[in-house]
């Protein structure tokens, strides 16, 4: 099976980059396609504090969360894939947007470096530099 992503040549045009408050890796799973209600769910008034970082709430659940920048070189993409995917047969997805940033959320706890999702970003810029050329 082989994964194609597209991307318009008129994609920039179309799309642009998302800002930071676009996009939320929310700490759950969440068993729906299609389109959902966010703004009646997910409290969008999100409070800063300095030394706590942001917090908001989901279905009344607090949330703690940090704005990530991706690493440098990287930009994150919002894929979308027209009709259902067969085991076995190639698949297509269509770039809808990008994105260079995103607010990373945890449950009740400020995120750290020890959070896996942002060990793995720190680990794209150990595997650069194990990786480079030895002068």
């Amino acid at each position: 099976m082989t994964v194609h992503i597209k991307k318009s040549k008129h994609f920039t045009d179309e799309c642009g980059t998302l800002n930071k408050d676009s996009i939320h890796y929310v700490p759950c799973k969440i068993y729906h396609e299609g389109d959902a209600n966010v703004t009646k769910y997910f409290k969008t008034s999100i409070k800063t504090d300095e030394n706590k970082g942001l917090e908001a709430s989901l279905r009344g659940y607090p949330l703690k969360g940090i704005i990530v920048d991706l690493p440098k070189g990287y930009e994150g993409l919002i894929l979308e894939e027209n009709g259902k995917w067969t085991e076995g047969t190639d698949r297509t997805l269509h770039v809808r947007n990008q994105f260079n940033s995103l607010t990373y959320w945890n449950w009740d706890k400020v995120p750290t470096k020890d959070d896996a999702f942002l060990s793995a970003l720190d680990w794209i810029e150990i595997s650069e530099a194990v990786h480079a050329p030895v002068d």
